[in-house]
């Protein structure tokens, strides 16, 4: 109930992002040149050089532009459709506009990340990304099976082949900023008596003065736990203030009366200790937390152009 429970950033279509992390799908071959064909000898040489005309580049349409890198239209459009399949057995959806913010948002967290991975050496290879499609046709049994597999999460070979690495290389970065994660950290072992009235956290209070054992009036208060808070590291209680009080008090002591949104609390420190391994849970909320505060900081150090409505 107190614990902050991990920040999530966006996963669009688990099934989808699942495969793409984990295999990949068959390629496409290319039809090659005609070797038959011969190249066309001129007749005659020109007497003055004449200039080449190159084509004119063609401007992907964009949904957004991140640092000067494009976020295919027609990438950014999929998406949305992967989006709306993942939430098919909700009953109540976002709206159009809240599904369009999500998935720019997404798709411009992603290229960040994928572009910081470029930046430190990360590259997916042609034959690291062959790999990861050959194991995921392998897993789905067939090409054919593959084939129908793209139809169904609006993919062709191209905007798969551009998705599974940028998902790859977001990936690689996301393990970066997870690693800056130590195992131990400073943590404080905490109980609490915590008070939906500030009459009750007074009565609580009260009878602390007069000599009863904290432990027992926090049975009281919270059968269902006794007020136990475990092991904590500072950024991982829900409630701020009740952290804040849990870290500046000494082994053994108790506060005052603490308000928070929520109630009333008074905190009992049980232990604390300067390097106390993290469990699962307190870890993956810091590790997102890191990748959180991470994302925070590119996007207000990027120039960042959204070009949909």
């Amino acid at each position: 109930m107190f614990l902050r429970k991990p920040l999530t950033i966006i996963a669009l279509a688990v099934c989808t992002t699942a495969l793409l992390l984990s295999s990949g799908c068959e390629k496409t071959q290319t039809p090659s040149a005609n070797p038959s064909l011969e190249p066309i000898i001129p007749t005659a040489v020109a007497s003055t050089a004449t200039a080449t005309l190159e084509p004119t580049p063609t401007e992907i349409p964009a949904a957004a532009i991140v640092n000067g890198e494009p976020i295919p239209l027609t990438y950014f459009n999929n998406e949305i459709w992967r989006y709306r399949d993942s939430l098919a057995e909700q009953s109540v959806k976002p709206d159009d506009g809240t599904i369009n913010q999500t998935v720019i948002n997404y798709l411009i967290e992603q290229q960040l990340l994928a572009q910081e991975a470029r930046k430190a050496g990360f590259t997916l290879s042609d034959v690291d990304l062959q790999v990861k499609i050959d194991s995921l046709v392998a897993g789905l049994g067939s090409g054919s099976a593959f084939t129908d597999w793209m139809t169904n999460n609006h993919y062709d070979d191209a905007e798969f082949r551009m998705a599974l690495t940028l998902a790859s290389e977001a990936a690689w970065q996301r393990d970066q900023i997870a690693a800056t994660i130590p195992d131990a950290v400073e943590q404080v072992r905490a109980r609490q008596i915590f008070a939906l009235t500030p009459e009750g956290a007074q009565r609580a209070q009260t009878s602390l003065a007069s000599g009863t054992e904290f432990g027992k009036l926090a049975w009281e208060y919270s059968p269902e736990s006794g007020g136990e808070l475990g092991w904590f590291p500072r950024g991982y209680l829900l409630y701020p203030e009740v952290e804040t009080a849990a870290f500046s008090l000494e082994v053994g002591g108790r506060s005052e009366i603490i308000q928070s949104t929520i109630g009333y609390h008074i905190i009992e420190v049980q232990a604390h200790e300067p390097a106390h391994p993290l469990t699962t849970d307190a870890r993956i909320a810091l590790q997102t937390k890191a990748l959180q505060d991470w994302l925070n900081t590119a996007i207000a150090n990027s120039q960042i152009v959204i070009q949909i409505p």
